[in-house]
């Protein structure tokens, strides 16, 4: 009879412990992948700016690999040593990306006009062409991703890109026309800096712990606006360790279109 009992006892406590226990677990959560969106890389009084260095020997530091944002007229002007310093981040596994011609704007009729953003379809044809042939000229590289000076887009930039093949990735697409490419949205409270050019840690933080469910966080910043102000670069630096604290992916934009 005892033993009965003890039965009866034993087994509604197992299948209230089972219960329990299958409603508590929770699959753990996937951090997202990362891509590191770096802008600007200009030639620059014949070297490449400090910036780019200290972020570039940082993330490699953490075998982080970036990507790098090129302006493409810097071909045309920069010299062996600074074609070399791109070839080798290429080689380590940074991705060069297309980052317009002249990242210029200017004015007509108080309306300012972008490189990618109110010129005609034929001048941001050229602008994205010269860029990409300058690559393949001058360092060897095919480009495989554009993300827009200023992130500014009209729907001739859409149509431009689709006379390029070789370009898979468009980063941050402003404009609602259709396009082939792979998109790589914005996520405006995700970002490395606030405002442009300022790292905030505790910013990013807040951001990131809202979006985290999200499959890839691109995330922008200019490394030459880091070395004014020492602290800019130190933001940076919390950035990128509280990510890897959170074991978050690196990848680059083509990298993360391969896997797609």
């Amino acid at each position: 009879m005892y033993q009965r009992i003890a039965l009866f006892i034993a087994v509604p406590m197992l299948l209230l412990t089972n219960c329990n226990t299958t409603k508590n677990s929770q699959p753990p959560r996937t951090p997202p992948m990362v891509i590191l969106k770096l802008d600007d890389l200009w030639f620059e009084d014949g070297l490449v700016h400090p910036g780019w260095v200290q972020v570039v020997d940082f993330l490699n530091s953490l075998e982080i690999k970036g990507t790098i944002g090129i302006v493409g007229n810097s071909l045309e002007e920069g010299d062996s040593a600074y074609f070399n310093w791109i070839k080798e981040r290429h080689a380590e596994g940074y991705e060069i990306w297309h980052h317009g011609f002249c990242h210029c704007r200017h004015k007509e009729e108080d309306i300012e006009i972008r490189e990618y953003r109110g010129e005609d379809l034929a001048a941001q044809t050229t602008s994205l062409l010269k860029t990409q042939q300058l690559a393949e000229e001058k360092l060897g590289i095919t480009l495989r991703s554009f993300g827009a000076p200023y992130n500014s887009t009209d729907e001739h930039t859409a149509s431009a890109l689709a006379e390029i093949p070789d370009l898979k990735v468009w980063m941050y697409k402003e404009t609602d026309c259709s396009t082939d490419k792979f998109l790589l949205p914005r996520i405006a409270e995700v970002n490395i800096e606030y405002p442009v050019h300022q790292p905030d840690f505790e910013q990013f933080k807040a951001g990131y712990e809202h979006f985290n469910n999200e499959p890839v966080l691109v995330i922008q910043g200019h490394p030459r606006s880091w070395v004014e102000e020492e602290s800019r670069f130190d933001e940076f630096k919390r950035i990128i360790l509280f990510l890897v604290e959170e074991e978050v992916t690196f990848v680059t934009p083509y990298g993360y279109y391969l896997r797609e």
